[in-house]
C-alpha cells in the first residue's frame, strides 16, 4: 500500500515560486513529487491509463523531464506511487472510524460511509484506483488485491466481534468486499462517483447478518 507522500496529503500540490527562493531542498523535492503524483491522478482519472505518458505527466505537473526522472524511472513507477498514496489515504480514512470505541456494527456502518464519501470526494483518484488500475498490468492488480485483502481482514475482525461463532468469516468478508467493490466499480466507470454516498443505506444491509445457530 505504500507510504503517504508528503506532497500529496492534499488533493493538489502547489507550484513552486519562479526564480530564486529560500525553500529547502527537501521541500522542493517533496513538492515536485506531489505534483507528479497529482498529474498522474488527473491524467489517468480523466483520460484513462492508456493516455498516461511521460509527456502528459510533465505537461500536467509543469516540471521538466529531467525532474521527472530524478523521482521516477518510468511512468509505471509513478503510477504505482500515485496509487499507493491514494489507497493509503483511503485506508486511513476508513481505519479512523473502524478504530473508534463504538459497537462493532456501528463501526462497520461508519467505515462503509467513510469509504463512499472518500471516493465521491475524489472522483479522478477513485477512477484511477478502482477502474483504471485494471489496465495498468499485473503488478497494479496485485496492489489492488492487497488493498481488498486489508478490508477483508478488517471485516473479519468485526464479524467475529459481532458473531463469535460466525461460520467461515473470511468467506463472508470476501463476499461483502467483493459486492461493495462491484457496485462502486459500476458507478465510477459510468462517471457517477458523486452518487456513492447515497447508496450507503442499501449497501449497509449486507452487514446485517443473522446470528449463526448455536
Amino acid at each position: 500500500m505504500g507510504r503517504v507522500d508528503e506532497g500529496l496529503r492534499r488533493p493538489e500540490a502547489e507550484r513552486l515560486p519562479s526564480g530564486r527562493h529560500r525553500l529547502s531542498r527537501s521541500y522542493v523535492a517533496s513538492n515536485q513529487r506531489g505534483r507528479i503524483l497529482q498529474a498522474v491522478i488527473e491524467v489517468v482519472g480523466a483520460k484513462g491509463y492508456a493516455h498516461l505518458t511521460i509527456d502528459a505527466i510533465v505537461a500536467k505537473s509543469a516540471i521538466s523531464k529531467k525532474t521527472f526522472y530524478e523521482h521516477f524511472k518510468n511512468k509505471e513507477e509513478a503510477f504505482f506511487a500515485a496509487y499507493d498514496s491514494v489507497t493509503s489515504r483511503l485506508i486511513d480514512a476508513v481505519s479512523g472510524v473502524l478504530g473508534t470505541q463504538a459497537a462493532p456494527d456501528a463501526r462497520l456502518r461508519a467505515g462503509l460511509g467513510a469509504l463512499l464519501e472518500f471516493l465521491a470526494a475524489e472522483p479522478l483518484a477513485a477512477r484511477m484506483c478502482v477502474v483504471e488500475v485494471l489496465a495498468a498490468g499485473p503488478e497494479a492488480v496485485e496492489r489492488r488485491d492487497r488493498v481488498k485483502q486489508h478490508f477483508n481482514a478488517a471485516i473479519v475482525t468485526h464479524l467475529l466481534a459481532l458473531y463469535p461463532g460466525c461460520p467461515e468469516p473470511e468467506l463472508t468478508a470476501e463476499v461483502i468486499v467483493g459486492g461493495v467493490h462491484e457496485v462502486v466499480y459500476s458507478r465510477i466507470s459510468r462517471g457517477e462517483a458523486h452518487v456513492l454516498p447515497s447508496l450507503w443505506r442499501g449497501l449497509v444491509g449486507m452487514f446485517v447478518l443473522p446470528a449463526p445457530p448455536s
